[in-house]
C-alpha cells in the first residue's frame, strides 16, 4: 500500500511541475528576545522561511563550529516554524552553552563517512550528544548539512513522517528516541522505494510530508 499511496503522491508531485515545499512563517521578535548573540542571522532569514534558504546555510557547517552552530539555529527556526514553544525548546539545546564543537564534529562525519556514522556521534551514546536535541531535529540538521553526491541521502524523520509510515505502511519507527536501528530501516525503505519511483530519496520524504501534514491540518500544509 505505501508503495503505491507514495507513487500517487509523486506522480502528482512531477506533474505539478516538481514545486518545492512553501517556506514555513515564523516570527522573529521572539527569537530576536531568545536568541540575541545570533541577531545577524535571524535577520537575514526570510518568513517565509524554505528548505533551499536553510540548506544554504548549512552548506557551511562544515567550516568551523560557529558555522555548525550557525546551521543549527537556522535549523530550529524553519523546524519550529510558529510553534509557541519554540524559543525555549530550541534555549534547552543552546544554553547554557552549546558545545559547538560537537555539531562541527557531526556535520564533519557526515561529509566524510555518511549519514548513519554522523547520527550515531548524535545519539544517546555517542561523542556528540546533545542534550534537548532529539531525532526529529538532529535528523533536520543531517538532512541539510549533507552535502551533495553521497548515495545514502540523510532524511528527517520526525512525527510527521513517522505518522505516514505507520497509517500507509504499517512501520512504527519511533522519532523520539535515538536508534541506528530505527534510522537505519527508514533510510532503508525510504530509497528503496524512491529507486523503485526513479525519484531522490529526499523527494520522496518531502511529499510524505506534504501529504501528511495536508492530511493533518499542521502549519506545514
Amino acid at each position: 500500500m505505501a508503495r503505491r499511496v507514495l507513487g500517487e503522491l509523486v506522480s502528482r508531485w512531477c506533474s505539478a511541475g516538481q514545486p518545492p515545499q512553501p517556506g514555513i512563517v515564523w516570527l522573529r521578535g521572539p527569537w530576536l528576545a531568545a536568541f540575541p548573540k545570533h541577531a545577524p542571522l535571524l535577520r537575514s532569514l526570510p518568513s517565509p522561511l524554505d528548505r533551499a534558504t536553510v540548506r544554504a546555510i548549512c552548506e557551511e557547517a562544515i567550516v568551523d563550529e560557529k558555522s555548525a552552530e550557525r546551521a543549527l539555529l537556522a535549523v530550529m527556526v524553519w523546524g519550529h516554524g510558529g510553534n509557541g514553544n519554540a524559543q525555549y525548546r530550541t534555549q534547552r539545546v543552546f544554553e547554557p552553552s552549546l558545545p559547538a564543537d560537537r555539531l562541527w564534529k557531526a556535520a564533519r562525519t557526515l561529509a566524510q563517512a555518511g549519514p548513519l556514522a554522523a547520527y550515531g556521534r548524535l545519539s544517546d551514546d555517542g561523542d556528540c550528544r546533545l542534550y534537548g536535541l532529539g531525532p526529529a531535529f538532529g535528523t533536520k540538521y543531517l538532512y541539510f548539512c549533507q552535502p551533495e553526491g553521497q548515495a545514502q541521502r540523510a532524511l528527517i524523520h520526525d512525527s510527521t513522517v513517522s505518522d505516514w509510515l505507520i497509517a500507509y505502511a504499517g512501520l512504527r519507527l519511533d522519532p523520539t528516541r535515538w536508534s541506528e536501528s530505527t534510522y537505519r530501516e527508514y533510510l532503508e525503505w525510504m530509497h528503496r522505494w524512491a529507486a523503485d519511483l526513479g525519484c531522490r530519496p529526499d523527494d520522496a520524504e518531502m511529499v510524505v510530508f506534504r501529504a501528511m501534514a495536508e492530511e493533518t491540518g499542521s502549519q506545514w500544509r
